[in-house]
Formats: structure tokens, sequence, C-alpha cells
């Protein structure tokens, strides 16, 4: 009776204290993470933005009952991840899963942008074609904004992040992007990028040659590889724009390249003068790095094509980052096709700070004109006798006006210019990259690649928030170089070492238990 009385009594305090955990619970979150990077919790930056809601958040799931694999743990995922971010809303972020079975939930899903999407289904043993819908929709005040579709989980915290920053943002930043000397724009090569950058910015194009000065409201300028020659009065306006503090972004290359062709000439901008009064030198080279992307190249046998992946080292794979500034922390691996290196020794003379943060690796070189950029070019050891040569930096300090000792240029015509000439910036700061060809579409879609250059134009327009998100969701993982020696006794060590440690277990147990019987005898 005893025995029953204890036993009941311990399943009460077991009770007890379930109860009081799940109570607290509500009360107190808490996850751990163990992954490296910790892909699978939100960031402080996630939290910080969801926490200082100040109004009600509608998420509304638009998500088909019963989807087939893997689609059914994605949602899983996307409704763990929602709960998490209501769960430090502190209240003001709310949930609604809708499944969308009938015509009028269907129209709302439309109404908030969440097409339907045809997928095939198994149902009772025979593949049907599947009406579904797998977005979400996020209402803040009279403003929405959605996913469409989500496909993937990759990515997915920075975009729920941006959405909820966006809808909660007084002020969203603009970027202006220089237009008239051959820039690529968006039909020439960017798509892909502007489609990214008008999500988070108003992204204007700016032509120097048709204003007075740069708008007022343009947070961060960038230059991505112009062609032609800036006039005097385009760099006038650029002048200015960086004397009152604007920030600005250099993508240039040095050599026009058509690879297709084989041929690399040199690019005339009128800059170089212009840019060594703020300390910038972008040398005139190619950099070859030994660490570098390969190339499909198509070669003929008899009557057969056959392609063929070679290393390409005017393409370096940047593995070297300066991993305490926020623009490359995180980043895995950047491609730079036909880059050129950077030149530091200006910024001690200006005194003004220059801070290198990519790097080529330690066997890399600086090549120069005139170049054999064909894919099959026979290079040899000399010609990767550097090291760390600098593909991207930062300069910062207060710079002083290209025209402080310069008439100043006569505007074009039906342009009025009477602002105050500014002789002295503020503390401000620039980035300047050694190539432009990184950003086109056909390098963009490498992950790290565009988080690279939109972590430069948060960085531009001073919204760092979102940078360590971005970072986060790198998920490249290149292996290290080693040398053949050690490839042979790691693969012989996988092959043989288990079974010869197994041979060896049995081996030492047998020993003892033949010597446990002679004891016993």
């Amino acid at each position: 009776m005893f025995k029953n009385k204890t036993g009941l009594g311990t399943l009460f305090l077991i009770f007890g204290i379930l109860v009081l955990l799940n109570l607290l619970s509500l009360k107190i979150f808490k996850r751990i993470d163990l992954t490296s990077g910790k892909v699978f919790s939100l960031s402080e930056a996630s939290k910080r933005i969801v926490r200082n809601l100040d109004d009600k958040l509608l998420v509304k799931m638009f998500f088909t009952k019963d989807l087939p694999p893997p689609h059914n743990a994605n949602i899983r995922y996307v409704k763990d991840q929602l709960e998490e971010y209501r769960s430090y809303s502190g209240g003001n972020m709310e949930l609604e899963l809708i499944n969308p079975k009938d015509e009028e939930k269907e129209m709302e899903a439309q109404r908030y942008r969440i097409p339907p999407l045809q997928m095939n289904v198994l149902q009772n043993d025979k593949l049907e074609i599947k009406k579904v819908y797998m977005g979400l929709a996020f209402l803040y005040e009279d403003k929405f904004e959605a996913i469409p579709v989500v496909h993937t989980i990759s990515g997915l915290e920075y975009e729920i992040t941006s959405i909820i920053k966006k809808l909660t943002s007084e002020k969203i930043s603009t970027i202006g992007f220089i237009t008239g000397h051959g820039e690529p724009t968006t039909l020439e090569g960017l798509t892909y990028l502007n489609q990214k950058l008008e999500k988070e910015y108003r992204v204007r194009q700016i032509n120097l040659q048709e204003l007075g000065e740069v708008p007022r409201d343009i947070d961060g300028l960038v230059i991505i590889g112009p062609k032609k020659p800036f006039s005097d009065w385009e760099k006038y306006v650029l002048d200015q724009f960086l004397m009152r503090g604007g920030k600005l972004g250099l993508f240039l290359d040095k050599f026009d390249v058509n690879l297709q062709e084989g041929m690399a000439q040199p690019l005339s901008l009128g800059l170089d003068d212009f840019l060594k009064n703020y300390g910038i030198k972008i040398n005139d080279d190619l950099v070859v790095d030994l660490k570098c992307s390969q190339l499909r190249v198509q070669q003929s046998r008899g009557l057969f094509a056959i392609t063929n992946l070679v290393n390409y080292p005017y393409f370096p794979l940047s593995t070297n980052f300066d991993k305490k500034n926020v623009i490359v922390k995180g980043l895995e691996t950047v491609e730079f096709p036909f880059v050129s290196s950077i030149d530091s020794a200006l910024t001690k003379e200006k005194n003004l700070n220059f801070t290198p943060i990519v790097l080529s690796s330690d066997k890399s070189g600086s090549l120069r004109f005139p170049f054999d950029i064909t894919p099959f070019k026979k290079f040899s050891s000399e010609d990767f006798d550097k090291k760390n040569l600098i593909l991207a930096g930062i300069i910062s300090g207060r710079f002083q006006s290209f025209f402080v000792d310069k008439p100043k240029p006569e505007p074009p015509e039906k342009i009025s210019s009477d602002t105050l000439f500014l002789s002295e910036s503020p503390e401000n700061r620039l980035v300047v990259v050694g190539d432009a060809d990184l950003i086109q579409d056909g390098k963009i879609g490498s992950k790290d690649n565009l988080i690279f250059f939109m972590n430069i134009i948060d960085w531009l327009s001073q919204d760092e928030t979102l940078i360590a998100i971005r970072s986060k969701e790198v998920t490249s993982r290149p292996l290290k170089k080693i040398s053949d020696g050690k490839k042979k006794a790691l693969k012989y060590g996988n092959i043989l070492g288990i079974p010869i440690l197994v041979v060896l277990f049995g081996v030492f147990r047998w020993r003892i238990r033949k010597q446990a019987k002679k004891r016993a005898l």
C-alpha cells in the first residue's frame, strides 16, 4: 500500500513538473542550434527587427494541404521559422495558415500575388497533376509584400527579414547607377541583379552629363564597368558628391576583354589622375591565380567536338577575405573574371586609411599587356610568383577635392550649377573593386558573388542590418588542396584503416579472454 502511494506521488510530481515547464515555455523561448553559422536559428538582426514592430504584422501562409516531398518538409521548416519570428515579436506578429481549397481562398491568394502552380502528385496509386499554392503574404498597416513561391528554404530568413524591414521602414534607401559611358544596363547583363536590388532599394540611373549635382536623395552611387571616358564636368559632379559625404562604389575594368575573340584591349576612361586624388590606383595588369575557376572549352577530335573543363587562371577564385570586415565576413568564395590588382600606397600619401577586404591566393601573379587569354595558354611557375594581391579594398578618411587648385569645368548647355564648392569632405568612405564582370548575369548567379555585391550596396547606403543574414546562408565549401602523398594516405586509410582496427581489436579481445581462462584454471 505504501509503495503504491509513493509511486502515485511520483507520477503527480512528474506531471506537475511537466505542466510547470510548459507554462514557462509560453514565456521563455530558447533553442539550441549546433550548426556552423547557426543557419537554423534567427540572427540577432532578425530578432531585433521583429522585436521593434510597433503594430500588428499578419503573415498569411497559403499552403496546399498534403504537398508531396520535398515540399512538405520545406513547408514544415517555413512554419517553424515563422513561429520563431512570432515568439520574438512580443505579440505583434500573427500567423494564419490557409489551405486554398475553394474559389474564395484561391482569389484571396491571387489578390496577394501568390499564383497557383501545377505539380505532379501521387494520389490513389496514380500520378495526377494538381494545382497547389506555396506562398506567403505579409500584411502591415495598409501595405503588403509577398513571397509568391517558397521553392527552397535556402535564404528564406533573409527574404522574410528584408520584407519585414521594407514594410516597417519609414524610408527606403535609393541607389544610383552611373550611365552614359557604355556601362551594362538592365537589358545588357544585369537583369538578375536589378531584380534583386529592386526588392530592397529604389534604383535610379544617373547620367552625370545631364545634372548640376547628384540628387540629394541618393544614398549611394555605383559605377560599374564604364567603357568610355568621363568628361571634366562629370568628374566635378562626382567630386562634389564625395565632398558632401556621398558614398561611392567603384567596379572598374582596366581592359575591355572579349574571351570569344581572345582579345584584351586597354580602356581609357580618363579617371586615373582623378581617382589617385582619393588614394585609388588600379594597376594596368590582370591577375592570374592557381586557385581559379574552370572554363568549358570545345575541342575538335576528328569529326567530333568534345567539351573539356580546363582551369583558367584569369578567373581567380578568392577565399582570402578580411574576416573582421562586415562586407566579406562569412563569405566562402568569390569569382573575379579578368580582375586587376589595386595599389594601396597612395592612401598613406593622402593621409587616408586603406583596408584590403579581398586578396588573391599565395600562388598568384600579375601579367601586363599584351595578354594571351586563350584557354590553353601555357603558364610557367614565374607567372605565379606573387601572393595576396589586393582585389578589393576600402578607402576612408577626409578626402580633398580634385578641383581645389583647378578651375571649375564649364557645365553642359541648359545645366545650371550655382551650388557652393566644397574643398574637403567629412569623414567618408568608398569601396573599389578591380573588376566589373563579377556581377554580370553569368557570374552573379554564383551565390557568393551576389552576396558580396549586395553587402557592398548595404554598406554604401549605411544599412548593414541584413549583411550578417545574407552571409550566414553561404554554403560553398571548397576543399583545401593537399599534396598527392596526403591524398593517397587518406584514400588507403579509409579503405584499410577500419578493417585493420577491427582485426586488432579482435586479436586484443582474444588475448584478454585467453589470459582470463588461464587464470581461471
